[in-house]
């Protein structure tokens, strides 16, 4: 059975008037590494504060290691939490040692004095943050991702179960970013500590949580893997902004693409486009038809093929063929009735070989418009010559019309 070792119940802090947590119930269980993700201002990094008693909350509870927070002391308190904030800041100049040797403050009183114990407790910190060769600099002459490192040094330091991250890397470059969330991954494997992180990026948030914890105004919106919490439909309206939620098959995790905050506008409502498209040519414009509001169909595509990805994340209407095969006349007749229910077709640069060739033949007894996207850098025929022919025979029709450009396609429409 999985231990709790952090729980707030009905937890509700407020800032005068407003509620920032409003009745939060939460649970982190030893060992996991959970992180809390949602827009700016919805109280994720009020959670931490509450949790180490920085701002006292209206009502609910807060338990740590089966103890109630109200009744824990704060030099207790740090014994079973450590905290990596934001930033941290200092006006005196200490060493990198001071700084990580006020990780052991928690277990210095009286009657335990600084010794060699904490020294090497210290020492090991530092050797396994890669901050040791410089222990001896100021903490003010380090660059930011030092900076970090130096405090979760400290953290590790404070020999606590739990650690909280407050946004920990909003204030660093992609490759600090990257050094500190792998670091902090790496201490809570070898090291079975449970890790609480605050994340402002999703990718970030979904790449290193075993499971993720989606709040807005105060409450939790969504609870689960970051496969179960990482959708379109839970993110898109908190953000307010479109996005693509697609497998990142290189790290084996869900991530977010964000497309725009600010929505293109048409007046073209209800317009029907079948789009010929494969290998990757339809992605931009599968996706900017889509979000312009067109009805978009697609076809004939090898499942696999990076536009049926698309058409299968945006919930495309498309004809799909089986992997590495070439095209059946059942999925021409497939094809040829979306194509019919079209006012549009579309057809990319995609080049044109023996299995695909009938996405070209099928054109022959289309009245539609046909809009064909001419791209001189690409040769299209890879079927001897038949594409070509298809092409030439294809151009002689009164509906058909070469672009070069997808925005002469829109204004045209």
């Amino acid at each position: 059975m999985n231990l709790e070792v952090l729980k707030t119940e009905n937890l509700v802090v407020s800032y005068g008037d407003k509620r920032v947590l409003d009745c939060l119930n939460i649970s982190i269980y030893k060992g996991e590494f959970v992180g809390i993700i949602g827009p700016n201002g919805t109280g994720k990094s009020t959670l931490v504060k509450a949790i180490t008693n920085i701002i006292d909350s209206h009502s609910g509870d807060i338990f740590i290691e089966g103890r109630e927070n109200r009744n824990i002391s704060k030099k207790e308190r740090a014994k079973l939490v450590a905290v990596v904030p934001q930033e941290f800041s200092i006006d005196y100049e200490f060493t990198n040692l001071d700084i990580v040797m006020m990780g052991r403050n928690p277990h210095i009183d009286k009657k335990n004095k600084i010794g060699q114990k904490d020294f090497d407790i210290v020492k090991e910190a530092m050797t396994l943050t890669n901050t040791w060769d410089f222990k001896d600099r100021f903490f003010n002459e380090l660059s930011g991702g030092e900076r970090q490192r130096v405090i979760v040094a400290r953290a590790i330091a404070q020999q606590t179960h739990i650690i909280l991250l407050d946004e920990p890397t909003s204030h660093l470059d992609i490759h600090h970013q990257l050094e500190v969330m792998e670091l902090i991954h790496l201490l809570k494997k070898k090291r079975n500590i449970t890790v609480v992180a605050v994340l402002h990026d999703i990718n970030m948030a979904a790449r290193f949580s075993d499971r993720l914890i989606l709040i807005n105004h105060g409450k939790v919106v969504a609870d689960g893997t970051p496969e179960e919490v990482i959708k379109e439909e839970h993110l898109s309206k908190l953000y307010s902004m479109e996005m693509i939620v697609r497998e990142n098959k290189i790290l084996g995790k869900r991530e977010i693409i964000p497309l725009r905050a600010i929505k293109e506008l048409t007046e073209k409502k209800g317009i029907n486009i079948h789009v010929v498209c494969g290998g990757g040519t339809g992605e931009k414009i599968l996706e900017r038809l889509k979000s312009l509001g067109f009805n978009v169909t697609a076809g004939i595509i090898n499942e696999g093929d990076s536009d049926w990805e698309i058409c299968k994340i945006l919930k495309i209407p498309c004809v799909v063929a089986p992997p590495f095969s070439g095209y059946s006349n059942e999925d021409a007749d497939k094809n040829r009735i979306l194509i019919n229910q079209s006012d549009y077709v579309l057809v990319t640069s995609v080049p044109f070989g023996i299995g695909n060739l009938l996405n070209l033949e099928v054109l022959r007894n289309i009245e539609k418009p046909i809009y064909f996207y001419q791209n001189s850098k690409i040769d299209i025929d890879y079927a001897q010559g038949k594409a070509i022919k298809l092409l030439d025979e294809l151009q002689k029709k009164e509906n058909f019309n070469y672009i070069q450009n997808y925005d002469e396609l829109l204004q045209k429409l």
